[in-house]
């Protein structure tokens, strides 16, 4: 598993807060906590608890897997294909199979 990078959690935020035109202060505001607090993410200085991070993603309007691990429909087939390089040959049906199966759980939750 990836560690994560606030550093980078932090410029997604800052970039998508000036593309939508909000100062760190109204970001703060919707999201309720303090200005300062806001400017400490957006550098990663700060480790945010999730709910803080679901509520950036929510006001910003950002998938929590693209905000954290920066994971779009353009780069999730590679995403895979990394995967799938670290698993051993001759569990890679395994893994295929999982995949659907955790597909189809999905599909019907």
């Amino acid at each position: 598993m990836q560690n994560l990078n606030y550093i980078e959690i932090g410029k997604r935020i800052q970039i998508k807060r000036k593309e939508l035109k909000l100062t760190q202060e109204t970001l703060s505001e919707i999201i309720d906590v303090s200005p300062s607090y806001v400017s400490e993410i957006e550098r990663g200085c700060s480790v945010s608890s999730l709910a803080t991070i679901t509520k950036i993603a929510q006001a910003l309007d950002l998938s929590l897997d693209y905000l954290i691990w920066r994971m779009t429909e353009n780069n999730l087939n590679i995403s895979f294909r990394e995967i799938i390089k670290t698993i051993p040959e001759k569990n890679h049906i395994l893994y295929f199979n999982l995949c659907q199966n955790i597909a189809e759980t999905l599909k019907n939750s």
